[in-house]
């Protein structure tokens, strides 16, 4: 089954400072600042809906996202994809695999809940904007 290839991208990135967090992953609410976007699938319809920000965390680049999964049946492809997704910011790979998102349990979730980020060990450069944006792998999937 073939899916309709979204590439989101958060066009005028907002760098925010936040705490530094020591550990690798970390929680932060969901807010007006987070982009957002969906997968459909050819024949099948929306099948991931998702929320996401990169922004400063003490001088390095962190990823966060918060996920909804309309139906169940779509979970196990679109994790797959997942796990092969790539943040790129400005053209350049900063992180590979987003399965960290929080998968919220409603749609409302998405809207105010938390999310899970993940600091990816790139320095924050030293232009405040840009254009993030998460490259979906090509083909198909399986449910």
């Amino acid at each position: 089954m073939k899916f309709d290839k979204i590439v989101s991208s958060v066009a005028a990135l907002f760098l925010v400072a936040a705490p530094v967090m020591a550990a690798e992953e970390f929680v932060l609410s969901i807010d007006d600042s987070f982009g957002g976007g969906s997968i459909t699938v050819s024949g099948y319809g929306r099948a991931y809906e998702y929320r996401w920000i990169v922004f400063n965390n003490g001088g390095q680049l962190a990823v966060c996202g918060a996920s909804y999964f309309p139906d169940a049946s779509s979970a196990v492809g679109i994790r797959r994809m997942l796990r092969r997704a790539v943040v790129e910011l400005n053209g350049k790979r900063i992180l590979r695999d987003i399965s960290f998102f929080n998968q919220v349990r409603s749609k409302a979730g998405l809207e105010e809940g938390e999310s899970t980020c993940r600091n990816t060990g790139v320095p924050t450069p030293k232009s405040r904007g840009g254009t993030a944006r998460i490259v979906w792998p090509s083909g198909g999937i399986r449910f």
